[in-house]
């Protein structure tokens, strides 16, 4: 029997939905438009060497379905470069701020989708790949498979890659029982191995950010938020183990936990 430990431990941290907020719908449109317009001001592109690598790969002749395109921080750049781009994404307000951008930016090649990647109905693409966007998907090796169905040349799926020291997972394993806080790349690389499929991996280099904030307050907020935590029952251990491991600087705190990502990629095959 195919053991299914990686698996079953991304299905677990999956089972809470990052997306869900609790300021209200209305908010978090109006902040997903916010930062859709935020992405096109002048010195706000920072470099994304992931990004960079699928950018490369891509000739003007090629499609493109971008999965879990959000307000479009791929999907611009993409279309850019390909002849066209399919953009899922079944979060309203996120797929009207992504709309309101490329008309403001006169995009012209890039056709949405409403319904959730395992739901949708596409056609085989040259080229398919979801940046961050598979973390709401309960079942990682599914996600995959169906991505690879659908392209024909690449698929690549970018993932948050957990710093080995940081902070959070020092956090998660005393409060949560387990060092791995939410999905990320060590679980799903592994759950993809667990299932037969053997795929490439390029981790950008190390990079210099770190999450700042301007008091221990807004720290131990932080933390709640990536723990998913809804009380303050934990707020006493946060806060020690804050003052312990965070580096008081000119602007705040700065966490140790680097802030780096992963491409796991693979030319499609039938799995």
């Amino acid at each position: 029997m195919t053991r299914r430990e990686w698996s079953e431990r991304w299905r677990a941290l999956a089972s809470v939905d990052l997306m869900a907020g609790s300021e209200g719908e209305s908010r978090m449109v109006d902040r997903w438009a916010a930062l859709a317009r935020k992405l096109d001001e002048p010195g706000d592109q920072r470099a994304d060497p992931v990004l960079d690598f699928v950018l490369e790969r891509l000739t003007p002749d090629m499609t493109v379905l971008d999965i879990g395109a959000g307000v479009g921080r791929w999907t611009v750049p993409l279309a850019a470069r390909a002849r066209s781009v399919t953009a899922v994404e079944p979060v309203e307000g996120m797929r009207v701020a992504l709309t309101a951008r490329l008309a403001r930016l006169g995009v012209a090649n890039v056709a949405t989708v409403s319904d959730g990647w395992m739901e949708a109905d596409v056609a085989p693409h040259d080229v398919a790949v979801a940046a961050y966007s598979m973390y709401t998907s309960l079942d990682i090796v599914a996600f995959a498979r169906k991505m690879d169905a659908a392209a024909t040349r690449f698929c690549g799926m970018a993932m948050r890659v957990p710093a080995a020291n940081g902070v959070i997972g020092e956090l998660a394993g005393h409060i949560l029982g387990d060092w791995h806080d939410s999905p990320n790349f060590v679980v799903g690389y592994n759950a993809l191995l667990e299932a037969g499929m053997t795929p490439n991996v390029f981790v950008e280099p190390v990079a210099a950010r770190h999450w700042t904030d301007p008091s221990l307050d807004d720290a131990v907020a932080r933390a709640r938020r990536h723990l998913r935590l809804t009380g303050n029952e934990h707020d006493t251990y946060i806060r020690a183990t804050l003052e312990r491991r965070l580096e008081p600087t000119a602007e705040g705190y700065r966490w140790p936990d680097w802030m780096r990502a992963a491409l796991v990629w693979w030319e499609p095959t039938g799995i």
